[in-house]
């Protein structure tokens, strides 16, 4: 029963994120042209993300102060990796949001295993609302890569092993989902902080003119309705 949650946990991650890279080749042939509206666009999906999802669920979970700890120390764990890690130039944004999408799938999938524990409908129900909501995720990430040309093979590659941690996240919440379940909170949290990093330190200021402020609004529909 284990390693059938890990992989259903891993189907949701990798489907959901690959599918969202398999959207961003529709748009390949328009980035250049409209390269603001879809800057603007992914960091709309990640902030409808974090102001939606992470941060009312880990603030249930661990309270309002812990979780602006947590997404503070999310926010400058990711500058001081992209420092580290020379993230600069074109690829910086893509990059970085690879990494946040790393870290905000690895509690998911815990949550995942952790319902599967309880009741099976609920965890293969919670598998399928994750997987169809990493889709904008994925878009996001794609989105972000494509727009600094990255090759189309490549991006695909990325946002498939991008889900990969739900599915190790699923093992584990399987196996120790009650011990886990305290520190689900505390990983949404810092997800949140790495994808506010994201947000205001690459997408949104490499975004400009009305077209940004258009794709950031229909990527808060996006999520909304997702």
């Amino acid at each position: 029963m284990i390693w059938e949650i890990t992989l259903i946990g891993l189907l949701a991650g990798v489907v959901g994120t690959g599918l969202g890279g398999l959207l961003a080749s529709i748009f390949k042939k328009g980035v250049e042209r409209y390269i603001s509206f879809f800057m603007g666009l992914s960091g709309g999906v990640m902030l409808a993300v974090v102001v939606f999802d992470l941060m009312p669920e880990a603030m249930e979970k661990i309270g309002t102060i812990e979780t602006v700890i947590a997404a503070f120390a999310g926010a400058l764990i990711t500058m001081l990796m992209k420092n580290k890690l020379d993230f600069r130039g074109n690829m910086a944004s893509g990059y970085l949001i690879f990494v946040s999408i790393l870290f905000h799938n690895l509690p998911e999938g815990l949550a995942i295993g952790s319902s599967f524990m309880s009741a099976k409908e609920l965890g293969v129900a919670i598998a399928i609302i994750i997987g169809i909501h990493n889709v904008p995720e994925g878009l996001a990430m794609a989105l972000g890569m494509v727009c600094n040309k990255m090759s189309m093979r490549k991006v695909l590659f990325l946002t498939m092993i991008a889900g990969v941690p739900m599915g190790i996240g699923s093992f584990f919440g399987a196996c120790f989902g009650a011990a886990f379940t305290p520190l689900i909170g505390i990983f949404l949290a810092i997800a949140a902080g790495t994808m506010l990093y994201v947000v205001i330190e690459e997408l949104f200021p490499a975004s400009k003119s009305m077209y940004s402020i258009f794709g950031i609004l229909i990527g808060t529909i996006i999520v909304k309705f997702i």
